[in-house]
């Protein structure tokens, strides 16, 4: 109920904090390369104004946006550890490790199924799918235009792979927000994400299977592969026990060890490495702070491994605290209750509101440019329903993974679409229809939600609800 002197919005007037920040997005982001951090500090100051004409203080959208913030932080305290980890990681040779054995997989007969398949060892080691995009994919690029495979084909299967382990890992900054922003364990929300994203990731490899039997035949020019796989092993000493730092993730994932403890043990088993490298401690401590300072003579591998650090996650932290607390000040003046009270007039099924909850996470991403955002307000809108759904809360943080980090990609205005252009030299309107599982994931969500499979009930001893009440409607 609202208070004395309060207005509830209009739709209309619910939805100009959203066109507000679209139209500022795309000229600050697309026309004059601002980062996306001062649109969200413009639409927050756009929501306060016009909070004020609702009946709003200040005070109160302050204290709403401080409050959303609290849910994330968590979120950034594990990405902070999570910069120690990737330093360690890489002066400790496990990135460089693995991105050796993964090259290793190429063979051109298979190219279009290795390419994914790579990426997603790439990302999921380092919890970054434009990194993986920027130097495994620029190589790949090459190899796969050398083999005559159209560019956007090789474009498409490579975001498929990144944005695979920019979903799954507990290392990605996405992965930790959803899970915040929808209040579920990390790795409850990782384990529960292998339902949708595995079978997923299958189809997408079986398509690229049958896209790609007419290609492959030709002879490969190797000297690309060969010169990365050179640079590594005259750099690092690759052997197979750059492998127990990531077994040990595995392991702790499965153990239910708590995130924090776990990417602290991650980082250790990463420092262990280090010395295994003859890494001077002094250099680690450095690579744990700023990251990585690393000069090999290859741009593409310095590229890769110069990053890392507590001081590297800073820019995405400062950009997770502006898109929390926009979310936060479109809430407290009644935004997103307006929004989503229209939706559930019209939708009460179960289905139907997880297909609504995926249309909005698609819709975010198209409309506010930022795979953060449609995150965000989405778990904003929906957190409650779920609740009255009897849903737990890491159906929703796989939802809004399965339709807003995986669809950022098909977006060519959106962080990530720019960010492929610069890196692949291929536009999302291009390779946007061979970003496969970008584009099956967000249905096998759906589809679960109507055949009620692999969803957790909140209340054990409850069913999930097939449909919202009417009582539910109001508490809502």
């Amino acid at each position: 109920m609202l208070k004395k002197g309060k207005v509830k919005p209009s739709l209309f007037v619910a939805v100009l904090p959203f066109v507000f920040l679209i139209v500022v997005m795309l000229i600050g982001n697309i026309v004059y390369g601002a980062p996306a951090q001062l649109p969200l500090i413009l639409g927050i100051a756009f929501t306060c104004i016009l909070g004020h004409f609702l009946g709003y203080s200040y005070q109160e959208i302050e204290d709403s946006m401080i409050e959303t913030n609290k849910m994330g932080l968590q979120a950034n305290f594990i990405m902070l550890i999570v910069g120690c980890l990737i330093g360690s990681w890489i002066i400790g040779g496990v990135v460089p490790g693995m991105i050796y054995y993964g090259l290793k997989l190429f063979t051109p007969r298979i190219f279009l199924i290795i390419l994914p398949i790579m990426c997603a060892i790439i990302s999921v080691s380092t919890g970054s799918a434009w990194t993986t995009a920027g130097t495994m994919g620029t190589a790949a690029m090459g190899i796969g235009v050398g083999m005559g495979i159209p560019a956007p084909l090789v474009a498409g299967a490579v975001v498929t792979g990144a944005s695979f382990g920019d979903k799954l890992s507990p290392l990605s900054d996405s992965t930790n927000l959803a899970a915040a922003t929808a209040e579920a364990g990390l790795f409850d929300h990782v384990r529960h994400m292998l339902k949708t994203t595995i079978p997923s990731f299958l189809i997408a490899l079986l398509i690229y299977a049958f896209l790609g039997r007419n290609f492959g035949s030709a002879n490969i020019n190797s000297e690309a592969i060969e010169s990365i796989t050179s640079t590594l092993a005259s750099n690092f000493k690759i052997t197979p026990l750059i492998f127990i730092p990531p077994i040990i993730i595995i392991v702790i994932i499965f153990l239910k060890v708590p995130p924090v403890p776990g990417m602290l043990i991650g980082t250790l088993a990463g420092v262990g490495m280090c010395f295994y490298q003859g890494v001077n401690l002094q250099t680690i401590l450095v690579a744990l702070y700023e990251g990585p300072s690393i000069e090999t003579g290859n741009a593409i591998v310095d590229k890769l491994l110069n990053r890392g650090g507590m001081l590297f996650m800073m820019e995405t932290i400062s950009l997770v605290i502006c898109a929390l607390a926009f979310g936060g000040a479109i809430k407290s003046i009644g935004c997103i209750d307006t929004i989503i009270e229209t939706v559930l007039k019209h939708l009460r099924r179960r289905g139907s509101i997880v297909t609504s909850n995926v249309l909005m996470c698609i819709l975010c991403n198209f409309a506010a440019a930022d795979q953060y955002m449609s995150i965000v307000i989405p778990g904003q809108m929906y957190k409650k329903v779920y609740k009255k759904l009897n849903l737990a809360p890491e159906n929703l943080s796989r939802t809004l993974e399965d339709a807003g980090t995986l669809t950022s990609g098909l977006v060519p205005w959106s962080t990530c679409g720019a960010v492929y252009l610069a890196t692949l030299g291929v536009s999302a309107f291009q390779y946007g229809r061979f970003h496969i599982l970008g584009l099956v994931n967000p249905i096998v969500a759906i589809i679960y939600a109507y055949l009620l499979i692999f969803l957790n009930p909140l209340d054990k001893s409850k069913p999930i609800k097939d449909r919202l009440t009417d009582e539910d409607l109001k508490e809502l």
